[in-house]
């Protein structure tokens, strides 16, 4: 069996500082750094995990979410789901979700090709590129960037770190997995900002042509069983194009909402029984 371990790339609890990704060990950290500001579109998400304490502490999420209209985010389902008061931070801003909608066929313990949720912002967050979807079916052997927020570190050291920085890098689509693109570490040569997703980049986004081609889902584990984001690692994202008609469908319906509240202006709709 290829793969010995399947584990969600969780969003940070409590008060953990965040930070993104691992990688090259031989290519200085700056690049990843800067490659990661070009990435205007992908942002913190935060907020409170809806569960409650036998202390009755609140616990807080932290992950990673794409801005694709002035309204609208999308991010992975398993960062959102069963959580409240989520919010985006964008130049210092922090903007509320107003909801959140994802498939019925997501399973947080099976997820596969629906880890992913469509959000509403109570405002516009205005950027200078809103990236389009991605809806070819040629991923595969793609050269990509990846942007999100999560554990740092080398490939060689596995991520290790956080210090509250975005980095982005690339990498190339290796192989398209029941719904998921893969990307791996060994491939020789590698590009020239080898980057792999490590916890907490949930709901970051990769990208093909500037076009929004997957969300950051999972990493898998090929040999040591260690899920560290290091060579023996590879990275998972939702595709995209699979889902490009059922997100479309959402944002037309969601343009009919109130844009202070999020409720309905004219007609009643039922986001969850669209889908």
């Amino acid at each position: 069996m290829r793969y010995l371990i399947l584990s969600l790339v969780t969003c940070f609890f409590l008060s953990s500082v965040i930070s993104a990704g691992t990688i090259d060990p031989s290519v200085p950290d700056s690049k990843y750094i800067a490659y990661g500001k070009k990435h205007e579109c992908v942002v913190p998400i935060r907020g409170e995990v809806n569960v409650e304490s036998e202390d009755g502490s609140v616990y807080h999420f932290k992950g990673s979410a794409v801005i694709i209209r002035p309204r609208v985010i999308i991010t992975a389902a398993h960062v959102v789901q069963n959580t409240k008061n989520a919010y985006i931070i964008l130049n210092g801003e922090k903007i509320p979700v107003l909801f959140t909608v994802y498939t019925a066929n997501f399973d947080k313990k099976d997820f596969g090709s629906f880890d992913i949720a469509v959000g509403y912002l109570q405002k516009e967050a205005k950027i200078k590129f809103y990236p389009k979807l991605y809806d070819k079916k040629d991923e595969l052997n793609k050269v990509c960037s990846i942007a999100g927020y999560g554990v740092t570190g080398t490939h060689r050291t596995g991520a290790v770190k956080t210090d509250g920085l975005k980095r982005a890098g690339s990498n190339v689509v290796e192989q398209i997995f029941n719904g998921m693109l893969l990307c791996g570490l060994k491939k020789s040569p590698p590009t020239s900002l080898e980057f792999l997703i490590s916890h907490g980049d949930s709901g970051g986004g990769l990208f093909i042509d500037g076009k929004l081609a997957g969300i950051n889902s999972c990493i898998m584990t090929t040999q040591n069983g260690t899920l560290n984001s290091d060579y023996n690692d590879e990275s998972c994202h939702t595709r995209i194009s699979t889902h490009k008609s059922w997100i479309e469908l959402l944002i037309k319906e969601l343009e009919r909402l109130d844009p202070q509240t999020g409720k309905e202006l004219e007609n009643k709709i039922n986001l969850n029984e669209l889908f």
